[in-house]
This record gives C-alpha cells, structure tokens and sequence, in this order.
C-alpha cells in the first residue's frame, strides 16, 4: 500500500494496487493517479474533492473511498466501474443516490452514512448483489425505514433510531 503520490510515482505504475491518499487535503483530483491502471483500492477521503474527472475508471477497481470530501452526489463516472464492491461516500453533502447505482452489480457493501439523503432510487432493488447499506446520520421516519426494509429483504440496512421527522 502506498500512502503518498511521491513514494508510487517512484516504482513502476503497474506495480501499485492500493492507494491510501487520504488526509490530503487535494482540492482537485490528481491527474497522476490515471497512470495507475492496476488500482484495487484507492482512498481519497478527507481530501476536500467535490468532483472526478470525466475519464475517472478502473477496470480493477474494488474499493473506492470517498467519504469526508464535498460531493454533493456520487458522481456518474463512478457508476461505470463495474469492479467495484465497496464504496464509502459517508460524511459528504449528498441529498440522494443516482440512478445509475444500480450498474454497480459486483457492489456488495455501500456506505452513505451522515448525508442528507432524502431519495433513494428504485433501481435499487435491482442490485441483488448489494448487502449492506449504511443510511445511519440521518434522520428517517420509522415508516420509511420499514419500506426499505420490506424493498431491500436480502440485504443489511443500518439507520439510527425512527424518528417523526419528515422524511
């Protein structure tokens, strides 16, 4: 695992898998993380980042932390790593989840925990593959967590307490 740009811009390219840059403070993606094609797991949290760029993928991706940063929403792009298993994108500024999250088939663990998300898509369910949800930071009415609940059988879904509260 690398833990600075510097030390895996030192070896060859090919040979870094696991990239650990949180704590940063990036306020724009590093355009040099593209020349690590092998990536299985790459964190950006706690850096500050709102946005990816377009040509943001890896074939190989397994793993991307996001969480702590300023995303408003997930960003599209990420949608189109069909790899990924596990994304962490708890502690953003995010009001809901895209429809495109359901492309994620191989996702089996989604961590949105401590966003304001209101709306979660229907496309959802489609994602048989998904088991675990992480809603808690949030406040749901105890009548929305059971819909979920009732939608989403096969998979674990963590909230905090119901509360009368709106949502």
């Amino acid at each position: 695992m690398y833990t600075s740009l510097e030390d895996a811009l030192e070896v060859h390219p090919d040979s870094v898998f696991n990239l650990d840059l949180s704590k940063t403070k990036f306020d724009s993606f590093p355009i040099e993380i593209f020349k690590f094609s092998n990536l299985t797991e790459l964190s950006l949290s706690k850096c500050h980042l709102a946005a990816l760029p377009p040509g943001f993928g890896f074939k190989n991706l397994k793993k991307l932390d996001l969480s702590k940063n300023s995303f408003t929403e997930i960003p599209v792009v990420v949608c189109n790593i069909s790899s990924l298993r596990k994304l962490s994108m708890g502690r953003n500024k995010m009001t809901g989840l895209p429809e495109c999250i359901s492309q994620l088939k191989e996702l089996d663990t989604l961590d949105v925990w401590f966003n304001n998300i209101t709306e979660i898509p229907e496309s959802i369910t489609q994602m048989r593959g998904l088991k675990f949800l992480d809603l808690r930071g949030m406040n749901y009415t105890s009548e929305f967590q059971q819909k979920w609940q009732e939608k989403l059988p096969w998979m674990t879904i963590e909230f905090n307490l119901g509360c009368d509260c709106g949502h």
